[in-house]
């Protein structure tokens, strides 16, 4: 006969599972590319403010927050990628030092602004070449289910020091790749029940939107 504890066990053990499971997100404006792990990236067109020549491109995406122990504490870590290209004749800088995590809502509850935990890459680009940069945010969670929603705040630097910055807001999405959906249950399409995201549906043909030095 089974215990009425061990019947109990089973959903706590399913719910934590599942609060601890990843949380993928998404940009919810220019979505017009994608980042090298194939996760969707916001596109944003870099131009000279004087000529509005085009100098290159950045984009920026989320590999999602992800669980994990350090030093035997249960903690969360959110990942922002960026890429910055540049077809121009003067080097770029995506500069890491103004990268933050802004407007972060934890179970509803709107949190401080958050600076990088870990930084990789230099955001250096010399004219024809593309830097990544790589960075991590230590979240006040142990479960990446509690995200609701963030924004990321950074920006470039031209040749001459002038910098433009951007806010780039993120909600949660299904990743790009997605092995559970390669081969879809029936009654599913590839990318959910509607839309190309699933039911938000961003794949209405977003706008680029340009970097304007001035």
């Amino acid at each position: 006969m089974v215990s009425m504890r061990g019947l109990l066990v089973v959903p706590l053990l399913l719910l934590s599972a599942g609060c601890w499971s990843p949380r993928y997100f998404t940009p919810s404006e220019n979505l017009n590319g994608t980042g090298p792990d194939g996760n969707p990236s916001a596109v944003y067109a870099v131009r000279d403010g004087d000529s509005e020549r085009g100098e290159g491109e950045v984009r920026l995406w989320s590999g999602g927050a992800k669980a994990h122990y350090d030093d035997d504490r249960q903690v969360v870590d959110l990942h922002v990628g960026f890429e910055l290209e540049n077809t121009g004749d003067a080097p770029l800088k995506i500069d890491v030092a103004s990268v933050q995590v802004e407007e972060l809502f934890l179970g509803g509850h709107l949190q401080a602004h958050l600076e990088p935990r870990q930084v990789t890459g230099s955001g250096q680009a010399a004219p024809g070449q593309t830097a990544r940069v790589e960075v991590f945010f230590r979240l006040a969670t142990t479960y990446p289910s509690e995200i609701d929603s963030f924004s990321v705040r950074f920006a470039v630097r031209d040749a001459k020091g002038q910098r433009v910055g951007q806010v780039t807001p993120f909600v949660p999405g299904n990743p790009w790749r997605n092995r559970a959906m390669v081969n879809p249950p029936m009654g599913y399409s590839r990318y959910g029940r509607s839309g190309f995201y699933g039911s938000n549906g961003w794949w209405d043909g977003p706008f680029y939107r340009g970097f304007f030095y001035r």
